[in-house]
């Protein structure tokens, strides 16, 4: 058997040198004691090559500091595609509405006046809690507030030709009043112009009314009445 020769010198503080055979090879010591369980300056020391080099293998806080960059990101980026998503959603939520606005016409305010040729009118009455101090200005006012009433109906508006008032004398606080619409055609004269739905709309506004705000305007509600003029 031959035998063998190992001689070796220090060559750092946890690196050997051993020589074979004048063939060199290193050997990595790790210390695992109190003093010297933490690698020197971050850094792992990798066996030494045939050059003579040293390797440096990177530690973990590198690493980590990647990851770290990567998960920030990918979360940016998360944020920026659900920012476009939302963003998306409210333009076409936008363009239907106003698409749908565009194209909502309503047919039934289409109308040519030029063609209502019939008439429909009605009469009646209704006392009113005080008389006029003013007959004249007293009988414009509620002409007026009629006249304003059928207009702004949107069943009645559009056939709604004109109203009149007259007054039985000084010491009386009924008025009477005459209401005119026209239409085109003979079927509404029964259905929309229904004496009902006219005399339904003023009788809705007189129970409205509210006695305090409307002062010497203010009509008996149980006072109405009307009649379809033939």
């Amino acid at each position: 058997m031959s035998e063998e020769f190992w001689s070796g010198h220090r060559t750092g503080k946890h690196s050997w040198v051993l020589h074979r055979r004048g063939k060199a090879c290193s050997t990595t010591k790790e210390m695992v004691d109190g003093q010297d369980g933490e690698a020197g300056e971050g850094k792992v020391f990798l066996p030494q090559s045939n050059n003579g080099g040293t390797s440096i293998k990177p530690n973990h806080k590198n690493r980590t500091s990647l990851q770290n960059c990567l998960s920030h990101n990918g979360k940016r980026s998360k944020l920026i595609a659900a920012f476009i998503v939302i963003l998306l959603i409210t333009v076409v939520i936008v363009i239907s509405v106003v698409a749908c606005c565009a194209n909502n016409d309503d047919e039934d305010e289409k109308f040519d006046r030029t063609t209502f040729n019939l008439q429909q009118k009605f009469n009646g009455s209704f006392q009113m809690e005080t008389p006029f101090s003013n007959e004249t200005q007293g009988l414009n006012d509620v002409q007026r507030k009629l006249t304003e009433l059928y207009e702004s109906s949107h069943a009645l508006g559009r056939f709604f030709s004109n109203a009149e008032t007259f007054h039985l004398g000084s010491e009386s606080a009924v008025v009477q009043y005459k209401l005119t619409f026209i239409f085109p055609e003979e079927e509404l004269r029964n259905s929309t112009l229904s004496r009902e739905i006219v005399y339904n709309v003023l009788r809705q506004f007189i129970y409205d009314q509210n006695e305090e705000e409307s002062g010497a305007m203010f009509i008996l509600p149980s006072s109405l009445k009307m009649h379809s003029m033939h």
